[in-house]
């Protein structure tokens, strides 16, 4: 199974795709360990290529999500062509931001994931293991704890 959504670049576009990303979960019936892991993947990268994607006139991002043999995979495309990657957290002046922290949540809730440049941007992705009963997937595993 595969879906493609795009959404305006821009702020509000961050709760619109986590709900659309849970929405998913339901129809394709996924189990709600890996359903949570889903969530916060999306929101996680989403919320990059919102802030860090480049601005320009009609600027979208593309979250396309791709069910098969046992895995499912999130793919974010934005057009900025610099590459993530997972840093220290580092709050600026005394703030406590949450800033920082999103490549680390997602690299500890998928099973793999990555960045992929591209012509214009780069897909940055992750992978979720979906098993017969959903009992396999990373985020089960931590939520046992």
């Amino acid at each position: 199974m595969k879906l493609q959504v795009r959404y305006r670049r821009y702020r509000p576009s961050v709760p619109v795709a986590r709900a659309q990303a849970r929405a998913l979960s339901r129809e394709w019936r996924l189990p709600d360990p890996v359903a949570d892991s889903l969530e916060w993947v999306v929101t996680e990268l989403v919320t990059n290529a919102v802030i860090h994607g480049r601005a320009t006139r009609g600027s979208r991002v593309a979250v396309t999500y791709h069910l098969d043999d046992g895995r499912l995979r999130v793919d974010v495309r934005d057009a900025a062509s610099g590459m993530p990657s997972v840093g220290s957290p580092t709050p600026k002046d005394g703030d406590e931001s949450e800033g920082g922290r999103g490549l680390r949540i997602v690299a500890a809730l998928a099973d793999d994931w990555g960045v992929t440049p591209r012509v214009i941007g780069k897909s940055v992705w992750a992978e979720l293991a979906v098993s017969p009963k959903g009992s396999n997937s990373k985020g089960s595993k931590e939520g046992a704890a």
